[in-house]
């Protein structure tokens, strides 16, 4: 049997998806921030093959901000997993901690409002409606000192 191209080029795809996602988790148990390097890298290769490929570029977003603190780069994966799909509440509330990591905190603000809105995990709910109070206090806090 001879896979068509297509399919190949998917399933290479989901096999660097997943080896991404293996990487990972060796990064997270031994704190080692190449293997997370190796994430990325398997991530980008998924998304090369495959640019419809929504998990990798989620997963890829959100590793990025969490593991790797870069949050312009993590909000650009979730910007365009939100452009693919919008209904996916966890990636607002993705992008918002992305954003309040590049210090964009008005668009972590917004974001997080829409997970409560939106949002169907009670927990992640009540996360957003600490970070919003959390993020306003700090504005408050920077106008009062002039900064």
């Amino acid at each position: 049997m001879k896979l068509q191209p297509k399919l190949w080029r998917r399933l290479t795809a989901r096999f660097y998806h997943l080896r991404g996602m293996a990487h990972r988790h060796v990064g997270n148990r031994q704190g080692d921030v190449q293997e997370h390097c190796r994430a990325v890298q398997d991530f980008a290769q998924a998304l090369r093959l495959n640019p419809q490929l929504i998990q990798a570029r989620y997963d890829r977003g959100v590793l990025l901000w969490r593991e790797l603190a870069d949050g312009l780069q993590a909000q650009s994966d979730l910007d365009q997993v939100i452009a693919l799909d919008p209904t996916r509440s966890e990636t607002w509330f993705q992008r918002a901690f992305a954003r309040q990591i590049a210090g964009d905190i008005d668009g972590a603000i917004a974001d997080f409002q829409r997970y409560v809105a939106n949002g169907e995990d009670a927990t992640w709910q009540e996360i957003s409606r600490q970070q919003i109070d959390n993020l306003r206090a700090l504005q408050d806090d920077e106008r009062k000192s002039g900064r």
